[in-house]
């Protein structure tokens, strides 16, 4: 039997043998859970302090700083320590940050400047976790049961959000703003303890795996001799990602994920930076609108997370990602004709199957790009190429984000938001036109 049949009978009950990887998808629920509950505090409370879309564009573009320029640099030195350690670790950081700036609101003493400076470094935590999270799963779960494991854990995740953001509003009406933080910082703690309990199926010390030592040194890493600690590092990092990016040149695959990533991100800036504006705008709504939103771009990533293991079993990866790519940005365009809807029902019900449908694509599109990313990936370099991926395709959005807060003092919200949206709708018209390949031989 080839490995092509042995993939068709692969199913969603072979990934629940993975008890490493299930114990991650159990954190990764709770945290999720914690952040659909703050996600929309966080944005109202972002624009209830500055009153402007300028600014909510520039604290998101921010958000993304770390993302660019401590990322790259902590993917390399993550690849070489205890990833189970970081991501905790990292939880329980972002887990303070998250008390601090609930402290900061309860005692009134939150401003726009110290909302910024709390943004910037729950970013920088988990600019380390990120790379850490995905350097861990060639030790946590047989790749060959990867793409319905990324699917299931996209599924209990949306579940989760999905939940959180459904309660949301009654924590809000009942317990106020510093419950909803509250649960968000829980949300941490409690990913960090799970998280400590993972005990990886490669147990080969990660210090030593990739710096092989001479034969008169001892075998144990901690025992040699570093007379410069720092000079040390440093000789080691630019080693590690020149190996990095000589990996990336040898695999044009790579080079086009990055591509990708940068692209579809850029034109996603203007919905992340200005969706309160435009809903409180261009709808007239308040923060029931946002609440519908969330839940149904939630309902349809779900739906589109369960489903797209077994499309990826029968369609060519080019194929779904141009297809979730341009159900994702049509629907997108049409939140700028939110004037259109005159009726607060007719604004719902429109949001809702725009927002529904925006979902679905995105899941489709991001599934099937994450599972390609770790397929094509050799383990030995996926934390190192995982971080300037990331980095990559992040890189151009605190740019646009302070460009698009700039024009949103003279531009109407909707305008640039629309632009965005046509833009990325060409870009996937290109790729299908171009027949770019997205493929690794294997399917998706």
């Amino acid at each position: 039997m080839n490995s092509s049949e042995n993939a068709s009978k692969i199913g969603y009950r072979d990934v629940l043998t993975q008890k490493e990887y299930m114990k991650l998808l159990v954190a990764n629920a709770v945290n999720r859970l914690g952040d659909a509950v703050d996600s929309i505090t966080f944005t109202w409370l972002t624009y209830a302090l500055t009153g402007s879309a300028s600014w909510s564009a520039v604290i998101f573009g921010l958000n993304q700083v770390p993302t660019v320029v401590i990322q790259p640099l902590a993917a390399v030195w993550v690849e070489k320590i205890d990833k189970k350690k970081v991501m905790a670790i990292t939880d329980l950081i972002r887990g303070f940050l998250v008390m601090i700036l609930a402290g900061a609101y309860i005692f009134d003493l939150l401003t726009p400047w110290l909302l910024v400076v709390l943004t910037l470094s729950i970013s920088s935590a988990e600019a380390f976790r990120i790379p850490a999270g995905t350097g861990i799963l060639p030790q946590i779960i047989n790749l060959d049961y990867y793409s319905f494991g990324s699917a299931l854990n996209r599924t209990i995740s949306t579940i989760m959000e999905l939940i959180g953001t459904g309660l949301s509003g009654v924590i809000l009406a009942v317990f106020g703003i510093p419950a909803a933080v509250g649960i968000d910082m829980l949300s941490y703690f409690i990913s960090a303890g799970i998280i400590f309990f993972i005990r990886p199926l490669d147990q080969t010390a990660e210090g030593c795996e990739k710096s092989p030592q001479p034969a008169d040194l001892p075998e144990d890493c901690s025992k040699v001799a570093h007379p410069s600690p720092l000079k040390a590092w440093w000789t080691d990092y630019k080693r590690s990602m020149k190996e990095g990016l000589a990996y990336m040149k040898a695999h044009p695959l790579i080079i086009k994920f990055c591509l990708l990533g940068i692209v579809a991100n850029a034109m996603l800036v203007p919905i992340n930076a200005l969706i309160t504006p435009i809903i409180t705008g261009a709808w007239g709504q308040g923060a029931g609108l946002l609440s519908v939103f969330n839940t149904l771009l939630t309902s349809g990533t779900l739906v589109g997370g369960i489903v797209y293991p077994y499309i990826g079993q029968k369609a060519k990866p080019r194929t779904i990602l141009i297809s979730g790519g341009l159900i994702l940005f049509i629907n997108y365009a049409f939140l700028a004709s939110g004037r259109l809807f005159t009726t607060a029902a007719a604004a719902y019900i429109g949001m809702g199957v725009i927002a529904f449908l925006m979902g679905f694509g995105l899941a489709l599109f991001s599934s099937c790009f994450s599972v390609l990313f770790v397929q094509s990936t050799d383990k030995d370099y996926l934390t190192r190429v995982s971080g300037i991926l990331n980095s990559s395709s992040t890189a151009a959005m605190p740019v646009l984000s302070f460009i698009i807060g700039f024009l949103a003092a003279w531009i109407p919200s909707e305008i640039i938001l629309l632009a965005g949206a046509l833009l990325g709708v060409l870009f996937f018209i290109i790729i299908g036109i171009k027949k770019v390949n997205f493929d690794n031989s294997s399917s998706c």
